[in-house]
Protein backbone atom coordinates (compact mmCIF):
# COMPACT_ATOMS: atom_id res chain seq x y z
CA UNK A 1 0.00 0.00 0.00
CA UNK A 2 1.49 3.42 -1.13
CA UNK A 3 2.18 5.57 2.06
CA UNK A 4 0.29 9.05 1.97
CA UNK A 5 2.73 11.77 1.72
CA UNK A 6 2.60 14.36 4.03
CA UNK A 7 4.75 18.01 3.40
CA UNK A 8 5.58 17.90 8.00
CA UNK A 9 7.38 14.77 8.23
CA UNK A 10 11.35 15.09 7.79
CA UNK A 11 12.84 15.05 4.14
CA UNK A 12 14.90 12.28 5.34
CA UNK A 13 11.20 9.71 5.60
CA UNK A 14 10.78 7.75 2.91
CA UNK A 15 8.02 7.69 0.83
CA UNK A 16 6.67 5.41 -1.48
CA UNK A 17 4.72 6.88 -4.24
CA UNK A 18 5.05 7.93 -7.88
CA UNK A 19 4.38 11.39 -9.57
CA UNK A 20 3.96 11.63 -13.14
CA UNK A 21 4.92 15.26 -14.16
CA UNK A 22 3.84 16.37 -17.41
CA UNK A 23 4.70 19.68 -18.95
CA UNK A 24 6.22 20.33 -22.63
CA UNK A 25 8.29 23.07 -20.81
CA UNK A 26 11.65 21.60 -19.07
CA UNK A 27 11.79 24.24 -16.57
CA UNK A 28 8.73 23.61 -15.26
CA UNK A 29 9.40 19.74 -14.73
CA UNK A 30 12.36 20.64 -13.62
CA UNK A 31 11.16 22.73 -10.60
CA UNK A 32 8.37 20.65 -9.57
CA UNK A 33 10.77 17.51 -9.27
CA UNK A 34 13.09 20.04 -7.48
CA UNK A 35 9.87 20.84 -4.99
CA UNK A 36 8.30 17.39 -4.94
CA UNK A 37 11.90 15.73 -3.96
CA UNK A 38 12.69 18.46 -0.94
CA UNK A 39 9.36 17.35 -0.07
CA UNK A 40 9.06 13.63 -0.31
CA UNK A 41 12.04 11.66 -0.11
CA UNK A 42 12.20 8.61 -2.20
CA UNK A 43 9.27 9.59 -4.68
CA UNK A 44 9.35 8.19 -8.09
CA UNK A 45 9.16 10.75 -10.41
CA UNK A 46 8.45 10.61 -14.24
CA UNK A 47 8.29 12.72 -16.99
CA UNK A 48 6.91 13.53 -19.94
CA UNK A 49 6.93 16.35 -22.07
CA UNK A 50 3.77 15.11 -24.96
CA UNK A 51 0.60 13.65 -24.67
CA UNK A 52 1.40 10.19 -26.03
CA UNK A 53 4.44 10.05 -23.76
CA UNK A 54 2.08 10.96 -20.68
CA UNK A 55 0.10 8.50 -21.82
CA UNK A 56 2.59 5.69 -21.96
CA UNK A 57 3.94 6.84 -18.61
CA UNK A 58 0.43 6.73 -17.51
CA UNK A 59 0.46 2.92 -18.15
CA UNK A 60 2.43 2.94 -15.38
CA UNK A 61 -0.12 3.85 -12.49
CA UNK A 62 1.44 6.79 -10.99
CA UNK A 63 -0.21 7.65 -8.15
CA UNK A 64 -0.80 11.30 -9.33
CA UNK A 65 -0.46 13.21 -12.64
CA UNK A 66 0.44 17.09 -12.96
CA UNK A 67 -0.46 17.82 -16.48
CA UNK A 68 -0.21 20.97 -18.55
CA UNK A 69 -3.23 20.04 -20.67
CA UNK A 70 -1.87 21.92 -23.64
CA UNK A 71 0.93 19.68 -23.99
CA UNK A 72 1.67 18.88 -27.92
CA UNK A 73 -0.83 16.82 -29.28
CA UNK A 74 -3.53 17.06 -26.55
CA UNK A 75 -6.61 18.82 -26.89
CA UNK A 76 -7.69 20.91 -23.52
CA UNK A 77 -10.84 19.48 -21.70
CA UNK A 78 -10.05 16.25 -23.85
CA UNK A 79 -6.92 15.28 -21.89
CA UNK A 80 -8.40 14.37 -18.85
CA UNK A 81 -10.65 11.65 -20.73
CA UNK A 82 -7.57 9.99 -22.49
CA UNK A 83 -5.76 9.96 -19.55
CA UNK A 84 -8.07 8.35 -17.85
CA UNK A 85 -8.85 5.81 -20.44
CA UNK A 86 -5.60 4.68 -19.92
CA UNK A 87 -6.29 4.95 -15.86
CA UNK A 88 -9.90 5.39 -15.05
CA UNK A 89 -8.76 6.04 -11.19
CA UNK A 90 -6.37 8.25 -11.94
CA UNK A 91 -5.51 11.37 -10.04
CA UNK A 92 -4.68 14.13 -12.28
CA UNK A 93 -3.91 17.63 -11.02
CA UNK A 94 -4.13 20.44 -13.91
CA UNK A 95 -1.04 22.28 -13.41
CA UNK A 96 -1.77 25.36 -16.15
CA UNK A 97 -1.31 28.90 -17.07
CA UNK A 98 -4.69 29.27 -18.35
CA UNK A 99 -6.84 31.45 -15.98
CA UNK A 100 -8.75 29.58 -13.51
CA UNK A 101 -11.61 31.69 -13.23
CA UNK A 102 -12.65 30.43 -16.65
CA UNK A 103 -11.27 26.98 -16.59
CA UNK A 104 -11.14 25.53 -13.34
CA UNK A 105 -14.52 24.62 -12.66
CA UNK A 106 -15.28 23.30 -16.38
CA UNK A 107 -12.01 20.77 -15.85
CA UNK A 108 -12.84 19.45 -12.29
CA UNK A 109 -16.01 18.72 -13.93
CA UNK A 110 -14.06 16.68 -16.21
CA UNK A 111 -12.51 14.52 -13.53
CA UNK A 112 -9.07 16.35 -12.29
CA UNK A 113 -8.80 15.94 -9.01
CA UNK A 114 -7.58 19.55 -8.86
CA UNK A 115 -6.77 22.65 -10.75
CA UNK A 116 -3.54 24.73 -10.08
CA UNK A 117 -2.19 28.17 -12.22
CA UNK A 118 1.37 28.28 -12.70
CA UNK A 119 1.87 30.96 -10.24
CA UNK A 120 0.40 29.01 -7.73
CA UNK A 121 3.08 29.23 -4.69
CA UNK A 122 5.43 26.62 -3.52
CA UNK A 123 3.59 26.05 -0.62
CA UNK A 124 0.10 25.84 -2.10
CA UNK A 125 1.63 23.06 -4.93
CA UNK A 126 2.03 21.11 -1.75
CA UNK A 127 -0.54 21.10 -0.14
CA UNK A 128 -2.69 20.20 -3.32
CA UNK A 129 -0.32 17.46 -3.94
CA UNK A 130 -1.14 16.11 -0.71
CA UNK A 131 -4.81 16.80 -0.29
CA UNK A 132 -5.30 15.20 -3.60
CA UNK A 133 -3.14 12.02 -2.48
CA UNK A 134 -5.17 11.88 0.52
CA UNK A 135 -8.17 11.24 -1.75
CA UNK A 136 -9.96 14.74 -1.57
CA UNK A 137 -10.21 17.58 -4.11
CA UNK A 138 -8.54 20.73 -4.12
CA UNK A 139 -9.00 24.23 -5.75
CA UNK A 140 -7.53 27.77 -4.63
CA UNK A 141 -10.24 29.55 -2.39
CA UNK A 142 -10.81 31.90 -5.89
CA UNK A 143 -12.02 29.04 -7.23
CA UNK A 144 -14.26 27.25 -4.40
CA UNK A 145 -16.09 30.68 -3.96
CA UNK A 146 -16.70 30.64 -7.65
CA UNK A 147 -18.08 27.04 -7.14
CA UNK A 148 -20.28 27.98 -4.31
CA UNK A 149 -21.84 31.00 -6.14
CA UNK A 150 -22.84 28.63 -8.70
CA UNK A 151 -24.51 26.37 -6.61
CA UNK A 152 -26.37 29.02 -5.04
CA UNK A 153 -27.46 30.89 -8.41
CA UNK A 154 -24.87 34.06 -6.91
CA UNK A 155 -22.59 33.48 -10.33
CA UNK A 156 -23.91 36.17 -12.22
CA UNK A 157 -20.51 38.16 -12.02
CA UNK A 158 -19.09 35.19 -14.10
CA UNK A 159 -21.10 33.83 -16.58
CA UNK A 160 -18.47 31.59 -18.30
CA UNK A 161 -18.84 29.48 -14.81
CA UNK A 162 -22.14 28.58 -17.09
CA UNK A 163 -20.63 27.14 -19.92
CA UNK A 164 -20.17 23.43 -20.26
CA UNK A 165 -17.13 21.68 -20.77
CA UNK A 166 -17.58 21.57 -24.93
CA UNK A 167 -19.44 25.08 -25.12
CA UNK A 168 -16.02 26.58 -23.41
CA UNK A 169 -14.13 24.51 -25.70
CA UNK A 170 -16.05 26.18 -28.46
CA UNK A 171 -15.70 29.03 -27.15
CA UNK A 172 -11.99 29.12 -26.78
CA UNK A 173 -11.55 27.90 -30.59
CA UNK A 174 -13.95 30.38 -31.94
CA UNK A 175 -11.21 33.57 -30.40
CA UNK A 176 -8.69 31.81 -31.76
CA UNK A 177 -10.02 32.64 -35.36
CA UNK A 178 -11.20 29.19 -36.04
CA UNK A 179 -14.51 29.02 -38.26
CA UNK A 180 -16.94 26.50 -37.40
CA UNK A 181 -16.25 23.91 -40.52
CA UNK A 182 -12.62 23.32 -38.66
CA UNK A 183 -13.72 23.60 -35.32
CA UNK A 184 -16.07 20.29 -36.35
CA UNK A 185 -13.41 18.44 -37.63
CA UNK A 186 -10.88 19.46 -34.75
CA UNK A 187 -13.45 18.32 -32.41
CA UNK A 188 -15.05 15.52 -34.49
CA UNK A 189 -18.37 17.01 -34.40
CA UNK A 190 -21.04 17.78 -37.05
CA UNK A 191 -21.63 21.36 -38.02
CA UNK A 192 -24.52 21.61 -36.87
CA UNK A 193 -23.79 20.10 -33.72
CA UNK A 194 -20.92 23.13 -33.01
CA UNK A 195 -23.40 25.73 -34.56
CA UNK A 196 -25.80 24.64 -31.75
CA UNK A 197 -22.88 25.11 -29.35
CA UNK A 198 -21.74 28.27 -30.51
CA UNK A 199 -25.81 29.77 -30.70
CA UNK A 200 -26.07 28.52 -26.68
CA UNK A 201 -23.04 29.72 -25.41
CA UNK A 202 -23.74 33.28 -27.32
CA UNK A 203 -27.60 33.06 -25.32
CA UNK A 204 -25.83 32.02 -22.00
CA UNK A 205 -22.92 34.86 -22.62
CA UNK A 206 -25.56 37.37 -23.77
CA UNK A 207 -23.38 38.50 -26.77
CA UNK A 208 -23.68 38.88 -30.46
CA UNK A 209 -20.62 38.06 -31.87
CA UNK A 210 -16.99 36.37 -31.43
CA UNK A 211 -16.09 40.07 -31.20
CA UNK A 212 -18.20 40.55 -27.81
CA UNK A 213 -17.13 36.45 -27.02
CA UNK A 214 -13.38 37.62 -27.10
CA UNK A 215 -13.99 41.05 -25.47
CA UNK A 216 -15.85 39.17 -22.76
CA UNK A 217 -13.29 36.57 -22.13
CA UNK A 218 -10.20 38.99 -22.16
CA UNK A 219 -11.93 40.81 -18.83
CA UNK A 220 -12.57 37.23 -17.04
CA UNK A 221 -9.05 36.34 -17.80
CA UNK A 222 -7.59 39.60 -16.15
Amino acid sequence: MSTIPNPLKPKNAVSTFTILIADDHEIIRRGLKSLISDFWAGVQLLQASTLEQALIETEKSPNLIIIDVNLPGGNNLKVIDQLKLVQPNAKILVFSSLNENIYAVPYLKSGASGYLTKNAEESEIVTAITTILAGSRYSSRNVKENMFNSILGNDGDNPFTKLSSRELEVAELLTKGIGVLEISNQLSLQMGTVSTYKLRLFQKLKIKSIIELAEKMSIYER
